[in-house]
């Protein structure tokens, strides 16, 4: 009788160790949460009826539509679409300052010092660019639609002057194209996206 106690005790204490084993291991078989797609949010945007209609009545209905992807938060009123195409516009607005920070210091235009203050002086332009869309952030809570279209085609002229920069006498630059035209065309047509649908706060 005594002996059967003994194995009993014995059974047990082999036990608890496994136990330990499967409770440390639970949060290793545990899994984790999905992040969502990247195209979540454009997909969003795009599949919503009224952003498809405001973003239809714009001369870029695509551009308008991945413009407002990233910062669309399912709101679909007209004031609300353009809060979210002046905050993508200074989004970019910042990112092309920074592309023609690193190309003013990229070694190709070392011998092409026109090129290289072109670039340079974009960051006065790009700054005032960036102040008119603060500045028509601003007047979108009070309705002033003036103020913003006033602003955001201040914002336009700006990246058009950067530019014509490059192609001004007396010096032009050797081919006489910005190397940011590009960059700056994009811009220039969320400027106009947000002034064809801030036209229909009216």
């Amino acid at each position: 009788m005594e002996l059967t106690n003994k194995k009993t005790v014995l059974v047990l204490l082999c036990f608890r160790p496994v136990l330990a084993i499967c409770v440390a291991s639970a949060p290793i078989t545990a899994s984790s949460p999905v992040p969502p797609p990247i195209s979540q949010s454009l997909t969003a945007a795009s599949s919503d009826p009224q952003i498809k209609s405001l973003c239809a009545k714009t001369e870029y209905p695509d551009l308008c539509l991945t413009t407002i992807a990233p910062f669309f938060n399912g709101k679909t009123d007209i004031a609300s679409v353009v809060e979210m195409l002046i905050k993508a516009g200074t989004e970019q607005t910042k990112q092309a300052n920074a592309t023609a920070t690193k190309m003013a210091a990229d070694p190709k235009y070392a011998d092409d010092p026109k090129t290289i203050s072109g670039l340079k002086g974009c960051y006065e332009m790009y700054d005032d660019a960036l102040d008119n869309m603060q500045n028509a952030m601003d007047t979108i809570p009070v309705y002033d639609i003036g103020t913003i279209e006033t602003m955001v085609s201040a914002a336009i002229t700006d990246y058009g002057t950067y530019d014509d920069g490059f192609t001004q006498q007396p010096n032009p630059v050797p081919d006489g194209v910005s190397p940011m035209v590009d960059i700056d065309e994009n811009l220039q047509n969320i400027g106009s996206i947000i002034l064809a649908i801030t036209d229909l706060m009216h």
